[in-house]
C-alpha cells in the first residue's frame, strides 16, 4: 500500500494551515511508561492534562478505520497498515490537543457556523468526483468514525486555521522582488515551451477486441469482422455515429466510455502496427482490421495535425493565456511560509511538552508493484502536459499512451 493512500485514511484529522496544503505531523513521543495499547487492558497511552487518550479507544478507532478502507488494504499489509494508523492516530491526538490549548490561551473560538463553512468548502472541492458528499450531513456521515467525531475533527481543523491565520499569517510579509522574480521565471518557462514545435499527430477512434486466455486470436478476429461488416457501407457522419455506439458497446478499452476516442498522438505513441495504420488511413474511412500485441482493432481517423512551428503570435497568444497574476504568486509565496512557520510552530510545541523527541516510526506497508502500461489499461491521452507553473493550478496531467511498449 502507498503511504499515500494510508494517510488518506487518516486525512480527516490532518491541519490545513490556511493554504489549502497538508500540514505533515511531527513524530510525536508517547508518555514515559506508557503501556503499549496491543493486546494490553484498557490503559492511558497518551495524557496532555485532563485529556486522555485510551488504548481501547486508540484500538477502536484503528479497527474502525481498517474496517471502513478494508477493500483498498490488501491482506498481506494489514498489520503494517494497522500499525501505521496507530502510530499516526496517536501523533493526531498529541497536535491537535496542545493545538486546542494553544488557541484557547489565545482566546480563539469558532463558532457552529464557521465549522459548516469550513465543511462547505470542502464538498464544494470535491464536487463532481464519484462519491463527493452533497450536504454537510452526507460529509459528516461518511466519516468512519461516525457523525459526532467527523464533527469535532471538522471544529479542531476550523479552529486550527483561524489560529494559524491570527498568529502566523498575519506577521508575515512577502518580498516583492521575490514575487517579480517567479513570475520572470514562470513566464520565461511558458515562452520556451510555446516556441518549441509541434510534431505531425493524428485524432482517432479505434475498437479492440483483446485477446487472452479467455479469446483467442481467432475468435477475436471473428468478432472484429462482425463489426467490421456492419459498419463497412458507411460514410461520413452516420459512419461516426455508428462506429461510437459501437465502441460503447464493444470495445474491450476503457476508451469506450468516450466511443472509442483516442484523443490526438504524435508518431512513437502507439505500438508499431497501430501507429503505422493511423497515420496512413485516411480521414474518415473504415479500413480492415489491424492486429497488435493487444488483439484487434478497427481504427477510424479523425483529424489530422501538421507539424507546425508557432509564429511570434502564436507564443505571444500562450504566454498571455498561461501567464499568472502577480497576487497569485504572492499568495503561493506566503502560503508555503505560513506552512513552514506553522510547522516549525507545531515542533516548537511538541519540544515543549515533552513530545519532541521522534518516535520510531513503524515499518510502512510496501507498495505493490505497478502493473504493466497497456493501450487497454486506460483511455488513452497522448497530449503531454504542461508542467504546472508556481502560482497556477497544475493542468490535469495527460494519461499515459499505453500502447507503446
Amino acid at each position: 500500500m502507498k503511504k499515500s493512500v494510508i494517510i488518506g485514511l487518516v486525512a480527516s484529522g490532518m491541519f490545513i494551515a490556511g493554504c489549502g496544503e497538508k500540514v505533515v505531523q511531527p513524530q510525536a513521543k508517547p508518555i514515559s511508561g506508557a503501556p503499549s495499547a496491543a493486546g494490553a487492558s484498557n490503559v492511558v497511552v497518551v495524557a496532555i492534562g485532563d485529556a486522555k487518550l485510551m488504548s481501547a479507544d486508540l484500538e477502536a478507532d484503528v479497527a474502525r478505520f481498517i474496517e471502513a478502507n478494508k477493500a483498498r488494504i490488501p491482506a498481506e499489509q494489514l498489520d503494517g497498515a494497522k500499525q501505521y494508523l496507530t502510530q499516526q492516530l496517536k501523533q493526531q491526538f498529541i497536535t491537535k490537543t496542545l493545538l486546542t490549548k494553544e488557541a484557547a490561551k489565545k482566546g480563539i473560538s469558532v463558532t457552529d457556523e464557521e465549522v459548516k463553512a469550513r465543511a462547505d468548502e470542502l464538498i464544494k472541492s470535491a464536487k463532481g468526483r464519484p462519491g463527493a458528499p452533497n450536504s454537510f450531513d452526507e460529509l459528516l456521515a461518511m466519516h468512519p468514525l461516525g457523525a459526532e467525531r467527523a464533527r469535532e475533527e471538522f471544529k479542531t481543523e476550523a479552529l486550527v486555521r483561524k489560529f494559524v491565520e491570527q498568529e502566523i499569517a498575519s506577521k508575515i510579509t512577502v518580498d516583492q522582488e521575490e514575487v517579480k522574480s517567479q513570475y520572470n521565471q514562470i513566464v520565461s518557462n511558458i515562452t520556451q515551451r510555446a516556441k518549441a514545435p509541434t510534431s505531425e499527430q493524428v485524432r482517432a477512434s479505434h475498437i479492440l477486441v483483446k485477446t487472452d486466455d479467455a479469446k483467442n486470436s481467432d475468435a477475436a478476429k471473428k468478432e472484429i469482422d462482425a463489426l467490421h461488416a456492419q459498419m463497412k457501407d458507411l460514410k461520413g457522419e452516420e459512419l461516426a455515429k455508428k462506429f461510437a455506439e459501437l465502441a460503447k458497446e464493444k470495445s474491450d478499452c476503457p476508451s469506450k466510455e468516450k466511443g472509442g476516442d483516442l484523443g490526438a498522438f504524435g508518431h512513437g505513441q502507439m505500438v508499431p502496427e497501430f501507429d503505422k495504420a493511423a497515420f496512413e488511413q485516411e480521414i474518415g474511412k473504415l479500413y480492415a482490421p489491424v492486429k497488435t500485441s493487444f488483439g484487434w482493432h478497427l481504427i477510424l481517423v479523425k483529424e489530422k495535425i501538421a507539424a507546425k512551428t508557432p509564429s511570434a503570435a502564436d507564443v505571444e497568444k500562450a504566454v498571455n493565456e498561461q501567464k499568472p497574476k502577480l497576487a497569485d504568486i504572492e499568495r503561493m509565496i506566503k502560503n508555503r511560509q505560513i506552512q513552514q512557520k506553522f510547522q516549525e510552530f507545531v515542533q516548537g510545541l511538541l519540544e515543549a511538552n515533552g513530545f519532541g523527541e521522534p518516535a520510531a516510526r513503524p515499518p510502512r506497508p510496501a507498495t505493490p508493484p505497478k502493473p504493466a502500461k497497456s493501450i487497454e489499461s486506460k483511455p488513452v491521452e497522448v497530449k503531454p502536459a504542461k508542467p504546472a507553473e508556481a502560482a497556477k493550478p497544475a493542468p490535469a496531467p495527460a494519461k499515459p499512451a499505453e500502447a507503446k511498449k
